[in-house]
């Protein structure tokens, strides 16, 4: 009974003691495997500044942002991250091109410029600043970069860029005016340009000058002349005219487009017209009936060189009115002129005139028409000059022909 008891103890301190080595063993795997597992996925990193500064950093995080931030590496916006090196997991290189702003002091002038290269000299070399042997500069070619640095140089070479109202110096002589532009940031509208033009290469003591373009558009009024239209009329005397309807001017509203360059106003062109008032073309007639006779040549001569204190070819400024053969323009119907001669309303023209300064059956060219005078008429035909021409055409036609002035000479004096 003894023993039995005592191998019934042993046996459960057994069991008791293979599971805890069970479990023992069991943790210290899975612990064993977790802290491998960690050292497994860790590698080694190489972040390289300015391609001088580097550190070596272990790492399990993968992204390249990540590992810079483990190494307390903060990256600005304008910092330039190469990662074509890295691979995540693996490892490699991951470099950093920091961001430096330097000033740039050049004839008592200074620009500040963003660089990423290391020393003053690639620095200069990259903003188109090439020293010459005989320029003075304030630090080493060979000195590295830090933000905020002024270098300072003194050359005799130079080119000066004229824009928006200043003008200044840049310490560039080599290139092309496009580069000197990008140089000094300054940027072109798409109607700006420069003189000398953008491709041309620049010289020392160049000046190159922007001309800003813009334009404004302007609108305005103007005034349409209205045409004149003939019709020939061979109820008129040749090279009579009688103004049938008059004319009248139109207006148009025209847009123009105005160029300014550098603020002065240059050239204007037209872009669109409207109509916002038609003209009204005059109309014309122009008498074509030959004179039955013109000239003195054609009238007999009586032989009185003289009379009344009038000469024959004797030349004067006269004013004409039209009266035809009705009882208003006449004093009567009856058609009986002061001298006898008989008129009437629709007759041909037989070129009679009415006045009271020149005796009748005197013959007077009026306007190169021969035309006799065998009437009289009011006090107004007394004055020198003052003539009334005879209208077969009628009353109306007296209207139309109108009054006017004209030449006189006297071909006959009485009959």
């Amino acid at each position: 009974m003894i023993n039995q008891s005592s191998a019934k103890g042993l046996k459960g301190i057994s069991r008791a003691v293979l599971t805890a080595v069970i479990t023992f063993v069991i943790s210290v795997a899975v612990f064993a495997s977790t802290a491998f597992a960690g050292l497994v996925t860790q590698y080694n990193v190489e972040i390289v500044i300015d391609s001088n500064d580097a550190i070596v950093i272990t790492t399990n995080e993968t992204e390249p942002i990540e590992i810079l931030s483990q190494a307390n590496i903060t990256l600005s916006q304008s910092d330039k991250l190469d990662i074509s090196a890295f691979k995540s997991g693996e490892g490699g290189t991951i470099k950093i091109d920091k961001a430096n702003s330097i000033n740039v002091e050049f004839d008592g002038v200074i620009s500040t410029y963003t660089v990423y290269e290391d020393t003053v000299g690639e620095a200069l070399e990259s903003l188109g600043i090439k020293a010459g042997a005989n320029d003075k500069i304030n630090y080493a070619l060979t000195d590295r970069v830090e933000d905020g640095m002024v270098i300072t140089i003194n050359t005799k070479k130079s080119a000066t860029l004229a824009a928006d109202g200043k003008k200044v110096k840049y310490a560039i002589y080599q290139g092309t005016v496009a580069d000197l532009l990008e140089l000094a940031q300054v940027k072109l509208g798409k109607d700006d340009y420069t003189k000398p033009s953008l491709d041309t290469k620049l010289k020392a003591d160049m000046t190159v000058t922007v001309y800003r373009v813009k334009y404004k558009t302007i609108k305005e009024k103007k005034a349409v002349p209205f045409k004149i239209t003939t019709k020939k009329d061979a109820s008129l005397a040749e090279g009579k005219q009688v103004v049938v309807s008059r004319g009248s001017d139109g207006i148009d509203e025209v847009s123009y487009k105005v160029q300014y360059v550098n603020g002065k106003k240059g050239k204007k062109t037209e872009s669109t017209r409207k109509t916002v008032k038609k003209s009204v073309n005059q109309v014309i007639k122009i008498g074509t009936k030959k004179a039955a006779s013109k000239g003195s040549d054609s009238v007999k001569s009586n032989g009185v060189k003289s009379k009344n204190g009038y000469k024959v070819g004797q030349k004067l400024t006269g004013r004409y009115t039209h009266y035809c053969a009705c009882a208003t323009c006449n004093g009567n119907s009856r058609g009986i002129t002061s001298s006898g001669k008989r008129i009437s309303n629709g007759m041909a023209n037989p070129y009679y005139i009415a006045c009271n300064w020149l005796p009748l059956g005197s013959v007077v060219s009026v306007n190169g028409t021969n035309y006799t005078v065998v009437d009289r008429g009011g006090s107004g035909l007394s004055t020198v000059g003052r003539i009334d021409i005879f209208t077969p055409e009628g009353h109306s036609a007296c209207y139309r022909y109108g009054t006017g002035r004209c030449s006189l000479e006297i071909v006959r004096l009485g009959w």
